[in-house]
């Protein structure tokens, strides 16, 4: 299966932003969108280091600013 990052949005609603454009900017990250337990999954295609997955989390930071929206990531194989 390889390693993967799970990731699962809490949206905010104070901000007018909704979860569809939300979706777009995390999924110009790479991520794609999953139905189930987790809302999103980027795949890596090698074993991620502690910096490279900090790294995906610096970036949904800065596409989620603004969006009012929380994250948890989880990354494994």
């Amino acid at each position: 299966m390889g390693w993967e990052t799970y990731l699962v949005i809490y949206f905010g609603t104070d901000n007018g932003m909704g979860a569809t454009e939300t979706a777009r900017r995390v999924e110009s990250l790479g991520f794609r969108c999953a139905l189930g337990p987790v809302d999103f999954i980027h795949k890596w295609d090698h074993k991620p280091s502690k910096e490279e997955v900090l790294a995906l989390g610096d970036k949904l930071c800065k596409a989620l600013r603004g969006t009012g929206a929380v994250f948890n990531l989880d990354t494994h194989d």
